[in-house]
Order: structure tokens, then sequence, then C-alpha cells
């Protein structure tokens, strides 16, 4: 049975053109993950619009940019097409425009994701439309039968407008459900936010979440997590399974890292007794003048957690992620590229592995 068929405020709202149906997003039965459409901004967004600029200025501009925002869903259609509107459209020398402003589909086989297409819209490419004011892509599926998708989210644009379209005769559902597992969320810099994966879907959480099936929330803020205590509280206030904190980058230097991350901890700790915290040093000690210092900074902060008999923080040193390749893993000397992105998730999800391995052994599973 389905809900619809009892509550007709479960149905969803939709529009026919040119044979497709149209659905505007967030409505059921699509789960939304990783942002919300806010009605006083009229946007998606990551946090409330409130929180994000009495944070600061930049922090609140950067809020309705959707990294790490996905759709899941299920369909039996041959065809989807995607409406997008945008309040700007997002173009940087150092990105592809499928990274920046483009959307991401791929399918849900089991726990593991399978890469499909990416929509890159606002360049009138000869498969895409303008309709209502909107930039608009079709693109075809297997289709013949129920199959579960996950749609990403561009990582340094905004979205004021989402429809998807389908087949009139096709039926669409819920997508494949996440882990029993409470999402991870991630604070840190440009990089966290993932400048400058290719797509949306290979910055390093989108990563780690495709080879774990595990929901996370991105709270990567490029040059402007500083740590202040008003997102800290925000985010510690979040029911997740595990705070990945990565905001070393952004940092001015490590005077100022070394008491702002002692009090992001202890702002964390006093509403987040149990859940694990994992400290990252930046990617790029190497190439950083003050790289040991700043990993100091970091690393007196866990000392200090483990001395208080605190036995669930970890710390991951940059200078491990890259190595001797760091020459291959970046775009620009700071931001990874897909390599550089691939051994981070790769390095950090190690981590995580045994975090969740104790989480579960610990409630009996």
């Amino acid at each position: 049975m389905k809900i619809q068929s009892i509550d007709k405020n479960f149905t969803a709202q939709s529009e026919s053109v040119g044979g497709l149906k149209y659905y505007t997003l967030p409505c059921s039965p699509f789960d939304l993950y990783g942002v919300f459409y806010e009605d006083k901004t009229k946007r998606f967004v990551r946090l409330d619009s409130e929180i994000a600029y009495k944070t600061s200025k930049s922090v609140g501009e950067l809020n309705p940019l959707t990294s790490g925002g996905r759709v899941r869903f299920a369909t039996d259609s041959d065809k989807i097409s995607i409406t997008v509107k945008y309040k700007d459209k997002t173009v940087f020398p150092h990105m592809t425009s499928i990274g920046t402003s483009g959307f991401v589909l791929s399918e849900n086989v089991g726990d593991r994701s399978k890469y499909l297409y990416s929509f890159v819209v606002g360049h009138f490419s000869n498969e895409e439309t303008v309709m209502n004011d909107g930039f608009t892509i079709t693109k075809t599926l297997k289709g013949g039968k129920m199959r579960y998708y996950t749609l990403y989210f561009p990582l340094y644009n905004d979205v004021e407008e989402l429809k998807l379209g389908f087949e009139e005769n096709a039926e669409v559902d819920s997508g494949y459900k996440y882990k029993d597992v409470l999402p991870i969320v991630y604070y840190g810099s440009s990089i966290t936010q993932g400048g400058c994966a290719s797509r949306p879907d290979l910055m390093y959480p989108s990563l780690i979440e495709k080879w774990t099936n595990i929901d996370f929330i991105n709270f990567g803020f490029s040059g402007s997590a500083l740590g202040e205590e008003t997102i800290i509280d925000y985010i510690s206030k979040i029911d997740c399974s595990i705070f990945v904190c990565d905001y070393d980058f952004n940092a001015p230097n490590a005077e100022y890292l070394k008491p702002s991350i002692l009090q992001l901890y202890k702002t964390y700790r006093k509403n987040k007794k149990d859940v694990p915290i994992v400290f990252i040093s930046n990617p790029d000690y190497y190439w950083y003048a003050n790289g040991k210092e700043r990993f100091n900074a970091i690393k007196k902060t866990y000392d200090y957690a483990k001395s208080q008999g605190d036995d669930k923080v970890y710390l991951i040193h940059g200078k491990d992620f890259f190595g001797k390749e760091w020459g291959i893993c970046t775009v620009d000397g700071v931001h990874p590229n897909d390599l550089g992105f691939y051994k981070m998730a790769k390095k950090i999800n190690k981590v995580l592995d045994v975090i969740l391995a104790d989480k579960t052994a610990n409630k009996g599973i």
C-alpha cells in the first residue's frame, strides 16, 4: 500500500510538457539529502541562512552553493529530463563546468554506485533546450524495470529550482535507502566543498558515500571555514555518526589554529559527548612553509582530548595523502584534482571504516 492513496498531501505535484511529466522538487516520492529547500530564500541551502550569515557574510553567501546535495529516486522510465534555474552561473578557470554547475546521475546497484551521465546545463549544447526560463537536458535511461538512481547537485552553484521529468506512463518512487547509520558530517575549506573535482560525485565526501552507502552533510566553505563558535555550535547539534574536521587550510596561520581548534573541540564535546571526531590537516603539508607548525597545532588539541580520556578522537596527517605524488594530485598546487580526491578518500575512509566497525560491534550487529 502507498501512503499517497490515503493522504493526498503526499502526492507529488507535476506538470506535463512534451510527453514528459515534470516534478518540482522537493516533493514526494523523491528523497533529498545534504540540502533542503528554504522558502525564505527560495533556494536550496545547506544550513539555515540566518545561522550562515551570523557566522560570517562569506559563509552566508556560500551556503546556497549545493555541494553535497543529492536526490534519490526510483523509476522505470526510459528517459529522464532535468530542468534547472540558477540565480547566477559560476565560472572558474580551474574547474570544469560539470564540477561547478552540473548535475551527475548514478545508478545504485546494491550498496554500490555506477556513474551514468553528467548534465552540463546552461551551455546551450545540442541536447539542451530552454523551458520556462530554466535550462533543460534530457537523457536516455535503461528503463524496462524499476531502477534506483542518485542525482548529485553542483559543487559551486546555487539552485533556485529543480524539476525532474519522466515519461508520462512511467512509475516513480522513493530511492535506494542509505545504511541505517547516522550521516557523516564534514566541516572544512574549499577542498571539503569539492574544489577542484571535475564532477560533483568525485569530491572526497561523495566518493566515501559511494563506497559505503552512508549519508553525509557537507559544510565545506571556500576560504571561510574559521571554526567560528556560531557554526560549530550549530553543527554540534546535528545527529551524526562521525564528525570530520578539515578546516586547517582556511586558518590564516598556526597561531590562529591552535586556540581555534581547541575551542572547536570543547564546543563540539559540550553537545556531543560520544560522536567520534576525525581531525585532518591540510594535504599540502610540503608546500606550506609552516606545515609542521599547523599540524602540531591540531595535534595539540588531539593530545589534549586523549589526556582527558577521550578515546573517540582520530588524527590524519595531511602529508600522508599525496606523498611524493603531490605534483600530480592538484590542479593549482592547492586544490586536489580527481586523483588527489581519490587518494584523500581512500585514506580517510580507512579511518572511518575502523570507527564504524567499532560502533556496529558495540551495537551487537
